[in-house]
């Protein structure tokens, strides 16, 4: 019973705050850092802001050690790949509360699913999108 448990343990996509590793398919990821502001050129042209692109502030989650990330390279005929990820920007719907929290020394636990980057207003190449699953950490 107990090596079904473990082995059940060892296949699960879900990926614990005190994981190094991660994969673009694994669902209910874990992460802890602390959530950040950043400013990033966008339209029209993604690349600067003061040559007329607007200006995009978007959330982040800077992660307490760097996480591997498994996925597959699409301009590499989908050839496996690893990076080392320490910024992910926080994909859908959340609390726009956050965005005050961001402002001061904070500290998070973030759950939900790792995805690649698709879109210019995507500014790191991977995404988290929490679900509305961001709790304050009291440290």
């Amino acid at each position: 019973m107990q090596a079904i448990l473990f082995l059940a343990l060892l296949s699960s996509p879900i990926v614990n705050a005190s994981d190094k590793e991660c994969s673009v398919d694994a669902k209910e990821c874990t992460l802890t850092g602390s959530l950040e502001l950043h400013v990033y050129p966008g339209p029209p042209n993604y690349k600067d802001i003061k040559k007329g692109d607007e200006p995009e502030t978007h959330l982040y989650l800077k992660v307490d050690q760097p996480i591997t990330i498994h996925f597959k390279d699409w301009d590499k005929n989908q050839a496996p790949v690893t990076e080392q990820i320490s910024l992910f920007q926080i994909g859908g719907d959340f609390d726009e509360r956050f965005f005050k929290v961001a402002k001061k020394k904070n500290y998070v636990t973030i759950k939900g699913d790792i995805f690649e980057s698709f879109s210019g207003h995507h500014h790191t190449h991977f995404l988290i999108d929490p679900e509305n699953r961001i709790t304050l950490d009291t440290r």
